[in-house]
Formats: C-alpha cells, sequence, structure tokens
C-alpha cells in the first residue's frame, strides 16, 4: 500500500510557531524573531514576514495587541469559558493573595491571573498601577471598536457606559464615559475591574462634541444634521452628539426646541444656554 502524501503548508505552520511564542508571554519584534530564528537550521523570519504571521492571528480572531514595543496576546478565543461566578472566584482569590501573601507570592499569582485573562472567554483586567497600559489599551480599543465598558467598582457597584477618552487632571488619570444620558469621570482608583462587552453603540463623540437630548415628538421627528449622529435612542427621546465648532449658532437653534431638548455636555456648552435662558428671562422681567 502506498504511503499517503501529505502536503505541509509552511506559512501555515509558521504561523502557529509565532503564535507559539505569542502566548509564550510578551515580547519585541526583536525577541520574537530571536525565539523563532533560535530553532531554526538557518534564519528564516524577519520583520515582514512575521508582521504578517500576527497579522494572520489577528485575522483568526485572536486579540494581539502592541503595547510599548511589545506584543500582547489580550484574547485567546478557543480557551476557557468562565462564569460570572467563576471570575469573582479568581478575583476574591487575587484579593486575599494581595492581602495576606509576600510581594514573590503576588507577583507569581498575577502570572497566573494574566494567563487566565488571556484565555478566558470574559475579558476583565484587575486594575493595578502596573497595568495600566493593559487597560488604557483595552479602553481605547472599545472606543475605536464602539463597545460599550461595563466597570466594576471597589464597593461592587456597577455601571456600563459608553466609552470616550481617557483623562490626566493634575497627575490623576480617569475615564471619561457617556452613561444614563450624561458624561461622567470616573476615577480608575475607584475601580476593581473593566469589562469590555460585545455590546455596540451607535455614532461618536470626541471632546468637541456637544450632547444633547430632544425628547417627545420632537424626538419622533427630528431629522439628523450632517454634523450629527444619534448615540442612543428609545421611544420618547434621543441622544445626540453635534460635532459642530460652531457654539453659538448651535445653541441658538437648540433654544427654539423649548423644553423638549436638554444639552447634557460638555459642562460649559449646558451652562452658557443656561445664562442665555436666564438672561432672556430678566429682559422679560420673569425671575
Amino acid at each position: 500500500m502506498a504511503k499517503e502524501v501529505q502536503k505541509k503548508n509552511l506559512s501555515s505552520i509558521q504561523v502557529l510557531k509565532t503564535l507559539n511564542v505569542l502566548l509564550d508571554g510578551n515580547y519585541t519584534m526583536a525577541e520574537i524573531l530571536e525565539k523563532l530564528n533560535a530553532k531554526e537550521n538557518e534564519p528564516v523570519f524577519n520583520n515582514s514576514t512575521v508582521s504578517k504571521y500576527i497579522n494572520t492571528c489577528r485575522y483568526c480572531g485572536i486579540d494581539v495587541v502592541k503595547v510599548h514595543n511589545k506584543y500582547h496576546v489580550i484574547k485567546f478565543p478557543f480557551g476557557l469559558m468562565l462564569d460570572d461566578e467563576e471570575v469573582g472566584l479568581v478575583q476574591t482569590l487575587k484579593e486575599a493573595v494581595t492581602d495576606e501573601m509576600p510581594q514573590k507570592s503576588c507577583q507569581e499569582f498575577q502570572v497566573l491571573v494574566d494567563k487566565l485573562n488571556r484565555y478566558a472567554n470574559k475579558k476583565i483586567t484587575r486594575v493595578e498601577k502596573k497595568h495600566y497600559v493593559a487597560i488604557f489599551e483595552a479602553f481605547e480599543k472599545a472606543v475605536n471598536s464602539k463597545k460599550k465598558v461595563r466597570l466594576l467598582f471597589k464597593n461592587r457597584i456597577e455601571l456600563v457606559g459608553i466609552p470616550v477618552t481617557i483623562v490626566n487632571e493634575n497627575g490623576k488619570i480617569f475615564f471619561k464615559i457617556f452613561c444614563k444620558n450624561r458624561l461622567r469621570m470616573i476615577d480608575i482608583s475607584r475601580l476593581s475591574a473593566v469589562h469590555t462587552t460585545e455590546e455596540s453603540f451607535v455614532g461618536y463623540m470626541d471632546e468637541q462634541s456637544v450632547v444633547y437630548n430632544l425628547k417627545g415628538k420632537l424626538a419622533k421627528r427630528y431629522e439628523i444634521r450632517e454634523d450629527e449622529r444619534i448615540l442612543n435612542s428609545s421611544d420618547d427621546m434621543i441622544t445626540i452628539t453635534n460635532n459642530s465648532r460652531n457654539l453659538e449658532m448651535l445653541i441658538s437653534r437648540l433654544m427654539r426646541y423649548d423644553n423638549l431638548c436638554e444639552i447634557v455636555a460638555p459642562a460649559d456648552a449646558r451652562k452658557e444656554m443656561k445664562t442665555i435662558i436666564e438672561d432672556t428671562l430678566k429682559n422679560y422681567g420673569i425671575k
């Protein structure tokens, strides 16, 4: 009986070799090349080919990000299926180790947590100073991919919202999110974990956007302008983000909507509209 001929796809094998190194740890491109070529009779891996192999991994659903020139496997979709109770147990163990065990044990346990985060279906990152970079990366990716985030506070309160940006004010780091029809600044020191959800949001907003709610009949008949996007909608209200740079003209238009319109953010625009309303009332002798 003739031997069955098996044809090897060299590129596929090289992709798997690259993935094996990526799963082994977080390395720079130079370190990845060194590890890959060390197992070859002669150097066959280079920057260009490995970049293509990494992109192939991404195409297959493996979330590979580059942070401070090192490649991190953030999400491996073929791994552990954890439920909320199991994730909570890992967090409880993490807190116990942090409180009771020496620093070396804490570091070793963190390696385990990092591996669980890498292979688990639920992506939860502990908020610790040395892991801020990974958290920022996850938050920014949620902004770019238009995915909502779930913030878990140390007092066990949860908050789900639309991620906007990361803000540094006087040395303190905040996550700015849009939640319950208003912008909120969340001090990350108050958080115990961050979870990027699979729920998408419509539209976008940036630092210059004006966000406002339109209610009642106006919400149903309102026609979106070129510089506007719908952020949220319900039966009797829509939330709009407007990227017009002419605040005066925008407020003048919104004033015509009377009590069917409310500016949500930013605070300066809300204050400006309130001042205009108060001045108008004073002109008519109304207090």
